[in-house]
């Protein structure tokens, strides 16, 4: 199982995909508005069958990712979590029940929910991704340039989001300890926020957003 459902011989699967969704024009409007985010979101008939997938879960599902798109299907490179991949498809395809599910392991780990989708006598599941980081680099800017934010204190607000603490942004930007403390003090006062956790809760919940937008021919 683990060879037969790892690499899918470094293809750009999705360049060759011509699934229902390249076929239709009418529906363009809401793949182009799913692009433009920066969270992964793919549509799974019955089998596993991959009906449509977002740009952002087309990055994300790549030859070393634990999920993976092989011959057009969603799989798991890894038995064990096939089988829980599969049945949770399963649940919400005919049970209409809902999963969080954690596959692959260290740096590759992926969460993803596992979302049933009924269309009259049609039935799909909705898989969203987990978000690859706290808070991308876009909405990161944005929101440093919505309050205002030195170079400086967005450099210290992005190391508080990794979970570093005040002694080891110090070490990394070479500064003193005081220069940090100051520069969180300031980001705190511009943004409103009464403590480092809600500074960080107020980051985690910007919306996502998709940096680049690439054209794509959808036939």
């Amino acid at each position: 199982m683990d060879g037969m459902l790892g690499r899918s011989q470094d293809l750009d699967w999705w360049s060759i995909y011509h699934g229902p969704e390249r076929r239709r024009g009418h529906d363009k409007w809401w793949r182009n508005a799913l692009d433009a985010i920066d969270l992964g979101v793919c549509l799974v008939s019955l089998g596993g069958r991959l009906v449509y997938a977002n740009w952002t879960a087309r990055e994300q599902l790549g030859t070393e990712a634990p999920v993976q798109v092989v011959d057009g299907q969603v799989v798991a490179s890894d038995r064990n979590d096939q089988q829980r991949l599969e049945q949770a498809l399963l649940d919400a395809q005919q049970r209409s029940l809902r999963h969080l599910i954690c596959l692959g392991r260290g740096a590759h780990r992926l969460s993803l929910s596992v979302l049933p989708m009924v269309d009259g006598q049609q039935t799909h599941a909705l898989l969203v991704l987990g978000k690859r980081n706290l808070c991308g680099e876009l909405p990161m800017l944005a929101f440093a340039r919505e309050h205002q934010l030195t170079a400086a204190e967005q450099g210290v607000l992005q190391a508080l989001c990794e979970g570093l603490q005040p002694q080891e942004i110090a070490q990394r930007h070479g500064v003193a300890i005081s220069t940090v403390r100051t520069q969180i003090a300031s980001v705190r006062a511009k943004t409103a926020t009464e403590s480092i956790r809600e500074l960080v809760a107020m980051v985690a919940q910007l919306p996502p957003l998709q940096g680049v937008l690439r054209a794509i021919e959808y036939r």
